[in-house]
């Protein structure tokens, strides 16, 4: 896994290579550090071959503001842009729970309880798949 820093220091970046890609955070995802997050999704989908999928872990970020918010909701609309899945990793995490739940963000973002359970969800081939098995009966 590689990692990169903020400026100051608030804001690591670890990318693991592969399909999917995971993007683990640790730190203050702010205004401040969100231009972090912005080139390392971007760098993330335009990889050749691009990823289908791009995991971003915040399990370990400790405040999440609404400059963070906003730009976890632009990277799953970018991600969507390009044929690509943008999951969010909530970890249990109190802070993060709250800033998409109070922001509404919960409700747009494809979030996972764990890593596990976003690198194990199936693709939108897999979901038409059981939608046409359930109606077929």
């Amino acid at each position: 896994m590689t990692s990169s820093g903020a400026p100051t220091g608030r804001l690591r970046v670890s990318c693991s290579p592969g399909e999917p890609v995971v993007l683990a955070l640790a730190g203050e995802l702010d205004a401040g550090t969100v231009l972090l997050v912005v080139r390392a999704v971007a760098g993330a989908l335009h990889r050749c071959p691009a990823p289908r999928v791009v995991v971003l872990d915040l399990t370990d970020v400790c405040f999440l503001g609404a400059a963070g918010v906003h730009v976890l909701c632009e990277a799953a609309d970018h991600a969507a842009a390009v044929g690509a899945r943008l999951r969010v990793v909530t970890g249990g995490n109190a802070v993060v729970n709250r800033a998409l739940l109070l922001t509404g963000a919960d409700r747009v973002l494809d979030c996972y309880p764990d890593r596990a359970a976003a690198l194990g969800a199936g693709d939108d081939r897999e979901f038409f798949r059981l939608t046409a098995r359930m109606w077929r009966g």
